[in-house]
């Protein structure tokens, strides 16, 4: 079998550099390419002064996001000079076709079968969602990387626990838990736990723990540094603010003595009569451009203020107060978000300029209906129906492995992580977020492809009388 893979890995690869090439070209001169004013605008990033000149001083003071990102964004920013434009748009491009390998590889290495592995090798490649965000100056498809890199080392468990296997796989979860705040400390701690109880009677265990809490301690090390400087025992401040948009959401609050009356994440100076007098005395000195200034690029809004600290708390509360009062449109809420986290991910509306430039292979390819939508109630219902498809062939894909799991009494590791994160992804996306879990999603969309591997194996086998004979190395 290791002759079969090897002799069909390298002609395939030539098959999806080949497809990669030619759909980037035709989609560069459809007009879709890198949109680079994203290093200048969104609210995760430093002033592009801090990220080129002073940024170790710029991530160490940030409260609102983790460190890695901004420092991958400012290396990059450092090295590329005046070519900063082409590296990112080369950079991004090679993460994507790096993801595509990876995924390859992968299904290769757990399902034995060329064709499926093709198949959804070039699903990922030719989705796009993958087109659109690798064109998008943000973490989306690099968080992708990281993940599919853990599942890569994870899957070498299955040979032997290794130290270079069980550094690998801490080192993605560790980089992905300093990427987004989403995936917490605790998210870190509770995935170790249970690889670590999967594999407990195996030679080699005691390598998780050992490695697992070197990973843990480090990450944790900056929720420290956060708690002892600004007081937040989290990588990112915004957590009040981010939840607000989903449990006010269609929940108008016109009392302007309230937090809750004005949109989440506007002007600092908006909240003015919100702050307490004299709150940025003890941080004056520290870092004053990005912790004190109000605009950042000299006429953007900086969201890594200070004061955003104090205000995202208050959101908190008041969110907390709105659940108390309003439990049925929070829950009605969730739901939303629930079915937005199955919609296309061309649908992010960051990016949905991007996805009209190939609106109808959008059309066609993930059933993005709201690229018909005229208003809002119209976007509603587009993104419902558009919701149904990608939900029904989740449900069928897991009802498939998990059908094969209870008829068998066995969960690979691989598997087992990768209900995990999808599990987690979606209910927390689904309580906190509002409007961008499609986008939460299709950062995960590649384990998600594994599975789906794997399902259509199974299922073709099923097909052909052998659903028990033969395929005790699918799963």
């Amino acid at each position: 079998m290791a002759q079969y893979a090897k002799k069909y890995f390298g002609s395939d690869i030539g098959i999806l550099i080949t497809v990669f090439v030619i759909s980037r070209v035709i989609i560069h001169l459809l007009g879709l390419e890198l949109a680079y004013d994203a290093l200048f605008k969104y609210w995760q990033y430093l002033d592009v002064e801090t990220l080129k000149y002073n940024l170790l001083k710029g991530v160490w003071y940030n409260h609102a996001q983790p460190p890695v990102f901004n420092i991958f964004l400012g290396t990059i920013l450092k090295l590329s000079g005046s070519y900063s434009f082409e590296a990112f748009s080369v950079v991004f491009k090679a993460i994507t076709l790096v993801n595509t390998v990876l995924l390859h590889r992968l299904c290769l290495k757990i399902t034995k079968d060329r064709q499926v592995t093709l198949f959804v090798a070039l699903l990922y490649l030719l989705s796009p969602a993958t087109m659109v965000y690798e064109n998008e100056l943000f973490y989306t498809t690099f968080v992708g990387l990281l993940f599919l890199i853990a599942c890569y080392f994870l899957l070498e468990f299955r040979i032997a626990i290794t130290w270079r296997a069980v550094s690998g796989f801490f080192l993605a979860l560790m980089l992905i838990a300093l990427t987004r705040s989403m995936y917490h400390l605790v998210w870190l701690i509770v995935v170790g736990a249970v690889i670590f109880f999967y594999h407990r009677k195996r030679t080699g265990s005691v390598k998780i723990i050992i490695v697992g809490l070197i990973a843990v301690c480090f990450t944790a090390c900056w929720y420290i540094k956060n708690y002892m400087i600004f007081e937040e025992f989290s990588t990112s401040s915004w957590v009040g603010m981010n939840t607000s948009r989903n449990i006010f959401h269609d929940n108008e609050v016109t009392d302007t003595t309230r937090i809750e009356s004005i949109p989440p994440f506007s002007h600092i100076s908006a909240y003015a009569k919100f702050l307490p007098p004299g709150y940025e005395a003890k941080y004056r000195g520290l870092n004053d451009r990005d912790l004190l200034s109000e605009l950042k690029n000299d006429s953007l809004m900086n969201v890594n203020h200070v004061g955003y600290i104090y205000v995202s708390k208050q959101y908190l509360q008041a969110g907390k107060e709105h659940i108390k009062k309003h439990p049925f449109s929070y829950v009605q809420n969730v739901i939303q978000s629930a079915i937005i986290f199955f919609t296309p991910g061309t649908r992010y509306s960051v990016t949905e300029f991007q996805s009209r430039k190939i609106k109808y292979y959008d059309v066609v390819y993930s059933f993005n209906l709201s690229h018909f939508a005229t208003n809002k109630q119209e976007r509603r219902i587009a993104l419902t129906v558009s919701a149904i498809p990608k939900f029904l062939i989740y449900v069928l894909v897991f009802f498939t492995i998990g059908r094969y799991c209870y008829r068998n009494r066995e969960l690979s590791a691989v598997n087992l992580f990768i209900l995990l994160v999808f599990g987690y992804v979606l209910t927390l996306s689904s309580l906190l977020e509002h409007y961008e879990n499609m986008r939460f999603r299709f950062e995960i969309e590649p384990l998600f492809l594994l599975l789906l591997a794997q399902a259509l194996v199974l299922l073709r086998k099923q097909k052909v009388g052998n659903n028990k004979q033969g395929n005790n190395h699918i799963i």
